[in-house]
């Protein structure tokens, strides 16, 4: 099948001297209070491929090839190289180029340098809000792969693949769908996401359409008005990008109020759809209680718990209890 474009922490503690680009962002990225240690060398590690984007995403559709993680991590270092540049999707894109964005991003709230180039700077800054979950490239890997390998789906080709992101921050989950559904041997592929914010969302759209991955709105999709497109489908895939990133928090208003919409309007087409994750386990200290969500419950708390602010603590896939801080854990061998 081919891709044709038009979409305690588990780690082993390392000298602040050894991170590479890569992994001091990743480390930006999930704690934003911390320091960025950089780095001149740019040295490509064993696991980089200086391919396009476009044909590293070409051999994941393949159902033929199998599926490595250092080419999920050269998608996702490469996909956010294409995020911040127009048009690098379809270009082989030295690892030097790849480490200096990276290493800028990991210091992109602070002040510029002199030499830094400042159209860049801003793009990082106006995207920060989603780049995070691309930054923190092990994370963003290990999500792909869980989509990817999702064994709860039920193939029924004679019907279309119909993905949504009720959460699409970057897009990159949209993308697994697509390689999802491709490896499955669907021919009809229709994917596409929700997204709330007007500065990311228009640069989300715009990659995710020139990656043939589908589409993105802007809209609120716990708005009955932006779900009704769900109606009287039969969807195969249910994604939500954010439950992936940092320091995130779920309320009432950005996380409950989605589902509960969700389901209520896409319901009766729900029988044979996947989700990811499968469910997460969520804390609130407000209130003082765990909850485990899933689509048994409709990711939704009980009543009385309605106006707590909950943050994860682990997300259930494929059956396993994966805590938020080993999420990516196994790529990072590859980034040392």
């Amino acid at each position: 099948m081919q891709f044709s474009p038009p979409s305690d922490t588990g780690i082993p503690p390392h000298p602040a001297s050894h991170w590479s680009a890569i992994a001091s962002a990743g480390m930006q990225a999930r704690n934003f209070a911390g320091g960025y240690v950089a780095r001149t060398a740019a040295i490509a590690p064993d696991f980089y491929s200086q391919t396009s984007l476009i044909k590293d995403i070409a051999r994941l559709c393949d159902p033929d090839e199998p599926i490595s993680d250092q080419t999920l991590l050269n998608v996702a270092v490469k996909y956010f190289f294409a995020y911040v540049h127009d048009g690098a999707q379809a270009d082989e894109i030295p690892f030097p180029e790849i480490s200096a964005l990276f290493e800028l991003f990991g210091r992109h709230q602070s002040l510029n340098e002199p030499d830094d180039d400042i159209e860049t700077m801003h793009r990082l800054r106006q995207w920060s809000p989603v780049l995070r979950i691309l930054a923190d490239a092990p994370r963003a890997a290990h999500v792909m792969r869980a989509v990817i390998n999702q064994k709860a789906i039920r193939p029924c080709l004679d019907d279309p693949y119909m993905g949504v992101d009720i959460g699409a921050g970057t897009g990159i989950m949209l993308l697994a769908q697509q390689i999802q559904a491709r490896r499955l041997g669907y021919e009809d592929v229709f994917t596409w996401g929700y997204q709330d914010d007007p500065v990311c969302g228009e640069r989300t759209h715009d990659l995710v359409r020139a990656l043939g991955a589908g589409s993105v709105l802007l809209a609120d999709p716990g708005r009955a008005s932006a779900s009704n497109l769900l109606q009287g489908r039969k969807l195969t895939y249910v994604a939500n990008e954010v439950v992936a990133g940092i320091q995130q928090s779920y309320g009432a208003i950005n996380f409950f109020r989605k589902y509960e919409t969700f389901f209520e309007v896409a319901g009766p087409g729900l029988a044979r759809t996947a989700f990811f994750p499968d469910g997460l386990i969520v804390y609130s200290r407000d209130v003082g209680v765990s909850l485990i969500l899933s689509r048994e419950n409709r990711f939704q708390p009980p009543p009385e718990y309605w106006d707590a602010t909950f943050t994860p603590q682990g997300l259930i896939l494929e059956g396993r209890v994966t805590p938020m801080h080993k999420l990516g854990a196994d790529f990072y061998q590859y980034i040392e």
